[in-house]
């Protein structure tokens, strides 16, 4: 609901602006109305509670003492929408940390070239999207400047981490986080405990910190 919001309030400010351009011709009312504008993004932005649920709560693994021998192929799909920390979170981890848990790691360019030795793992996210209900709720309390409550309890991501070995593959383990958004002006002397919840980059760190240690047995044979 926080991208639809985004996209419809886009939209009004392109369409404030053109007519506050064209206004401008006849009146000088420019200023005013950009401030109005301003005034409204705020407003609904800085009402907007968010928080993550359905993630596991693991603690960041250890340098491994004896990492695996062998060599770890990996591939990260980009992700179908505008990310918000996630995908940078997974090509990181990969890139820095998966080091001190296998003998070396390469990433793959293309994601159908599997490599016919070793370990490959393919992570993909798939988006799961508001309801039609939710968006509906969501434009009226935008257009209402967030005085009509809205909420969303269902969107997310599904990640997938598919494991490969020596060419055939062995298992895919899934994680499906969901964020619950909850718009309503009224929230405004609340809004601070977005502070305390977490990030897209926290949830995704930590499907990737369980998706190691559930995949360990196939990962170490």
């Amino acid at each position: 609901m926080a991208l639809v919001c985004l996209f419809l309030q886009t939209k009004k400010v392109v369409f404030f602006l053109q007519n506050a351009i064209i206004g401008s011709y006849y009146n000088r009312g420019l200023k005013m109305k950009f401030l109005h504008l301003l005034f409204l993004l705020v407003l609904t932005f800085s009402s907007c509670i968010t928080y993550y649920r359905d993630y596991p709560t693991i603690e960041a693994p250890q340098k491994s003492s004896n990492p695996s021998k062998v060599k770890l192929f990996y591939h990260i799909e980009p992700f179908p929408i505008l990310e918000f920390g996630g995908y940078t979170a997974l090509k990181s981890f990969f890139k820095t940390k998966m080091k001190s848990q296998f003998s070396d790691t390469e990433e793959i360019i293309d994601p159908t070239s599997i490599p016919k030795k070793g370990v490959y793992c393919k992570v993909s996210t798939q988006w799961a999207p508001i309801s039609a209900p939710a968006l509906i709720f969501g434009y009226i309390s935008v257009a209402t400047a967030t005085i009509l409550p809205s909420w969303s309890s269902n969107e997310g991501f599904d990640v997938t981490y598919s494991v490969y070995k020596d060419g055939q593959k062995v298992k895919d383990f899934v994680y499906s986080p969901r964020r619950s958004i909850f718009l309503w002006i009224f929230t405004l002397p609340v809004v601070w405990i977005n502070l305390f919840t977490s990030t897209e980059e926290e949830v995704f760190k930590a499907t990737t910190y369980q998706f190691l240690e559930d995949a360990k047995p196939y990962l170490n044979e």
